[in-house]
């Protein structure tokens, strides 16, 4: 058997030892995926935006499936683990995820970082059987949902330890500018009066100058149901508005969307609010649904 001097084994050694420093270095510049901290997000549209902002510094988990009514989703037993062992939890807040509540507060309960979107944006109001409610769905208007990255990022840093300032602006100002195409699209509206399936489009509706006269579904979620002297009421007040169109989404009863929608012998447009189609981005997914309205209203 050949036996190989001491010598050899110092270069070898001292080879290795090389080897292992080049690939510590290497290693700061981009965190191997397997050892990412997770940042746990509870719907696609805002995983997109949180996702811009942390890039490849964590691994971004979505809880409630593309394409599913964030207002009913159901958690399983796998999502509140996933939820446990978050580094931080980026929620839309103001009941939007409202089943998914409990499971929210036992995350901070054993010390999970928990960011609501809404606590650091403005939010709008209106009255849904007499009384004052929170719209939810801020992530319809880029400029105020906007407001809250800032914030965001600052969490982000905290828990990342990392420093997120450039990121943040960069992000602000790409939403900025998808408010700016947005404002061009719906600027080809003379008149933007919306029926919509239920009552979502605050947001939007306020920031390019549109007014929603009412919903299929008269709440913010669309776990209500509508009575027939609703339907009737919103027939009548279409009908006086000469409306163009109604606009659907996700959750929103077909069959009365479809029977409204032929007695006013109007158009019926399915808008994508809540989800994101495949392969779209924030962008791609603000700027269809102004392309929409305002190919249905024009």
């Amino acid at each position: 058997m050949r036996t190989i001097p001491k010598s050899s084994f110092r270069k070898i050694a001292i080879y290795a030892a090389a080897l292992g420093l080049i690939t510590s270095v290497a290693g700061c510049t981009s965190t191997p995926e397997a050892q990412r901290p997770t940042v746990v997000v509870t719907y696609s549209v805002l995983a997109d935006i949180v996702t811009d902002l942390v890039g490849d510094l964590a691994t971004v988990e979505v809880i409630i499936p593309n394409g599913q009514d964030p207002h009913d989703f159901e958690p399983s037993a796998k999502d509140v683990e996933t939820m446990n062992n978050a580094a931080l939890i980026v929620a839309n807040g103001l009941g939007l995820e409202d089943n998914l509540q409990q499971s929210l507060d036992a995350a901070e309960q054993v010390g999970v970082a928990v960011f609501k979107i809404s606590d650091h944006v403005k939010t709008q109001t209106l009255l849904e059987d007499g009384a004052t409610v929170t719209d939810p769905h801020l992530w319809l208007d880029p400029l105020t949902l906007s407001a809250a990255i800032p914030a965001l990022a600052q969490k982000l840093n905290e828990v990342l330890d990392t420093d997120l300032t450039e990121r943040s602006a960069k992000l602000q100002q790409h939403l900025e500018d998808i408010s700016a195409r947005a404002a061009t699209i719906m600027a080809e509206v003379s008149n933007c009066t919306l029926v919509t399936g239920h009552d979502e489009l605050g947001y939007f509706a306020t920031r390019y100058g549109c007014k929603v006269i009412g919903a299929i579904i008269p709440s913010m979620s669309t776990s209500a149901e509508a009575t027939a002297g609703q339907i009737s009421d919103l027939k009548t007040l279409a009908a006086a508005a000469n409306v163009q169109a109604i606009f659907a989404s996700v959750g929103t009863p077909s069959n009365v969307a479809e029977q409204l929608a032929q007695e006013l012998d109007i158009k019926l447009v399915e808008l994508s609010t809540h989800m994101l189609l495949d392969g779209d981005q924030y962008e791609q997914f603000i700027v269809r649904i102004a392309q929409q309205i305002s190919d249905a209203l024009k």
